[in-house]
C-alpha cells in the first residue's frame, strides 16, 4: 500500500510483554492493542526489536491472523538477519494475509547489544550499512529477475526471491530520520524519515526536505478540557526519580542524536508538549496533553510543517485510541490533508 502525499497516516504501537507475562496473556495484549488500532482506523502497527522482546515476525504474525486488514510495520535491524530472511518474511506473510507488511529500518540499537555482536561500524556508518540492506529489500521484492548487489557490507549475486508479495501490497519503508544521515539514506532508499519532534512553534519558518517523506513519533493525552487531560496525564505519568537517573544514563552512553537531544529539551513549554514521560523513562518520545482544540490546533502545525506520518506511542485503551483519530481529523479541517482511513477488508 502506498499512501499519497496528500494524506495524513496514523500509526499505532504493539505492546512490549511485561515481566512475569504469560505468552498467553502477552498474545491477548498483542491481539486487543491491533483491534484498537484496526477499530480507530489507523494504518498499521508497530512492532518494535531489540535482544529483549519476543520476534518481531511472529508477534507481526498475531497481528495478521486477528484483524482484517492492518498492516503490521515490523522493525529490522540488519545484526539480527540476512536481508534475503527478511524479504522471504515479508513476500510469505504478504501472500498469505492479502496485505502489506511493512518496514521500519533501524541503524541503531542499545550500545551493549551491538557489543554483544561485535560490531563496533560508528553511527553514520551504520546509515550506510541500512542503505545497502534496504537497497537489497527493495530489490529482491520488486523484481522477478535474478538479483544482484555488491557493496561494503552485503553482496548477493543472482539472487530469486521465489514467493513475490503480490504487486498491490508490497511495502513501504520507514526509518529514523533525526540525524542528517539518517535523512539522506531515507531520501535515496524511498523511506519516510521518523523523528522525535521539537514544539511545533519551533518549525515556524522552517521548510523540511522534500526530498524525503516526513514523520514524527508521539503519544497522546487527550481529554474534552485541558484541566481533565493533564490530570490524567500526570496520574499515568507520575514523575520518577529512579527513572530521571535511568534516562540520564542512558543518554549519556548512546549515541542517537535524538536521544541526547529530547534529553537536553525543556520538558514544558506551556502548551500542549510534554516531555516529562520521557526525562522520566516512561516512553521513549513527545507527549502532546490537553483538549480535544489545543491537541488538533497543535497537530494541525505540524501537518502544515510537512509531517505527514505520525507514529503514535501505546494509547492506554480503546477509547484512547478513538480519541486520537477524532483529534487528527479535527486537525484535518483547518489543514485539508485527509486522515487515512481504510477500507474494511
Amino acid at each position: 500500500m502506498i499512501m499519497t502525499e496528500d494524506k495524513v497516516r496514523l500509526i499505532g504501537s504493539c505492546p512490549f510483554a511485561k515481566p512475569g507475562q504469560t505468552g498467553r496473556s502477552y498474545i491477548n495484549s498483542v491481539i486487543t492493542a491491533a483491534k484498537w488500532a484496526e477499530n480507530a482506523e489507523w494504518d498499521s502497527v508497530l512492532i518494535y526489536t531489540n535482544h529483549n522482546i519476543v520476534d518481531p515476525w511472529l508477534v507481526a504474525q498475531i497481528v495478521a491472523q486477528n484483524t482484517a486488514s492492518l498492516s503490521p510495520l515490523v522493525a529490522v535491524q540488519p545484526l539480527y538477519a540476512h536481508p534475503y530472511t527478511v524479504a522471504n518474511n515479508i513476500s510469505s506473510l504478504a501472500y498469505l494475509y492479502s496485505r502489506s507488511i511493512h518496514i521500519n529500518l533501524v541503524a541503531g540499537d542499545f550500545t551493549r547489544d551491538r557489543e554483544s555482536f561485535c560490531d563496533d561500524v560508528p553511527h553514520d556508518k551504520r546509515y550506510d550499512r541500512v542503505f545497502e540492506y534496504g537497497s537489497i529489500l527493495k530489490g529482491l521484492l520488486s523484481t522477478h529477475q535474478p538479483f544482484s548487489f555488491s557493496g561494503e557490507y552485503y553482496k548477493v549475486s543472482r539472487l530469486l526471491l521465489q514467493q513475490k508479495s503480490p504487486e498491490d501490497v508490497l511495502p513501504d519503508f520507514m526509518m529514523s530520520g533525526s540525524s542528517p544521515a539518517g535523512r539522506m539514506v531515507a531520501a535515496k532508499l524511498g523511506a519516510c524519515a521518523i523523528e522525535y519532534p521539537r514544539p511545533s512553534c519551533e518549525y515556524l519558518g522552517e521548510k523540511l526536505d522534500t526530498a524525503v517523506s516526513h514523520g514524527v513519533r508521539l503519544g497522546f493525552v487527550v481529554r474534552e478540557s485541558s484541566e481533565e487531560a493533564w490530570r490524567v496525564a500526570k496520574k499515568r505519568f507520575p514523575e520518577s526519580k529512579d527513572g530521571a537517573m535511568i534516562r540520564e544514563y542512558s543518554s549519556q552512553i548512546s549515541d542517537s542524536s535524538w536521544v541526547k537531544a529530547l534529553n537536553g529539551a525543556v520538558s514544558e513549554n506551556g502548551g500542549v508538549y510534554w516531555l516529562s514521560p520521557f526525562k522520566h523513562y516512561q516512553s521513549n518520545c513527545p507527549y502532546l496533553v490537553g483538549s480535544m482544540d489545543e491537541v488538533a490546533a497543535e497537530l494541525a502545525a505540524y501537518i502544515r510543517t510537512g509531517f505527514k506520518t505520525f507514529l503514535i506511542d501505546f494509547p492506554e485503551n480503546a477509547e484512547d485510541a478513538r480519541r486520537i483519530t477524532q483529534i487528527f481529523k479535527l486537525a484535518d479541517r483547518s489543514v485539508g490533508n485527509p486522515v487515512v482511513a481504510r477500507v474494511p477488508a
